[in-house]
């Protein structure tokens, strides 16, 4: 998407101009990124920067290189691109995204914050806002911060609430602060959307399990586990071998 949107700029730009020569470096240089030629196509980038001053163009370029570095895993040199193209125009909450990927790549993650935040506190769009929402709730994952996961999630909801990968993440978060109740529910809504959805079938599952050995009925009745041993058994037909030891313990054993 940032690769379209760029494209439309800066061709309004080169007809402006009127020269061949920045278009082919343009066009070279979408081509080669397109292609994985990444270190190609930040050379047509530079070479564009030095043979068109114009603020669009530049900012283009920045973008597409720091793109290029990212995915060289050059992460430092592409969160300076990102930076001068946000110094450009700062309007641009995509650049904030951008940045923020390549600081989580680099291992930077309560700089990425600092990118997402922003995006969140302009709240000017929506597509950002999604976009943001979604890599603060995966930080936050990763850094034990259950409670912050939800907060990202229900935020999210406000604006895509058919993401199955997001009531998927905070069933999780609910599942690990114990909310076994909150994560079903959340299972629930990720398989209404993607009914073969492995994963949560089998957490959902399990986080039935959870409810009632977490009440101390430390041996449900196969009664009790019935529903919760449709999903484990669904799961493992789907490919899912890690649901094995509870089908044997909950699901398969005589009363």
């Amino acid at each position: 998407m940032r690769i379209n949107l760029t494209i439309i700029y800066f061709l309004l730009s080169i007809s402006v101009i009127g020269q061949n020569n920045p278009m082919e470096l343009y066009n070279t240089g979408n081509s080669n990124f397109k292609s994985g030629n990444f270190e190609k196509a930040i050379e047509n980038y530079t070479e564009l920067m030095k043979t068109v001053d114009e603020k669009t163009v530049q900012k283009t370029c920045y973008i597409n290189r720091g793109l290029s570095y990212d995915r060289l895993q050059k992460y430092d040199l592409a969160i300076a691109d990102f930076t001068e193209a946000i110094k450009l125009d700062s309007t641009d909450m995509a650049s904030f995204i951008d940045r923020g990927l390549s600081k989580m790549h680099a291992g930077y993650l309560e700089k990425a914050k600092e990118d997402y935040n922003y995006v969140v506190y302009k709240n000017n769009n929506n597509g950002m806002m999604e976009a943001a929402l979604y890599w603060l709730a995966q930080i936050h994952y990763s850094q034990g911060k259950f409670e912050e996961v939800i907060k990202n999630c229900d935020r999210y909801f406000t604006i895509n609430s058919n993401d199955p990968e997001l009531y998927f993440i905070r069933g999780t978060a609910n599942d690990m602060l114990r909310n076994f109740e909150r994560s079903i529910k959340d299972y629930d809504n990720a398989i209404k959307i993607k009914p073969n959805y492995v994963q949560a079938i089998a957490n959902r599952g399990t986080a039935k399990i959870n409810l009632f050995t977490g009440n101390g009925n430390l041996q449900p009745s196969k009664k009790e586990t019935k529903s919760a041993c449709k999903d484990l058994k669904k799961a493992k037909e789907l490919g899912d071998n890690a649901v094995d030891d509870l089908i044997y313990v909950y699901c398969d054993r005589k009363e």
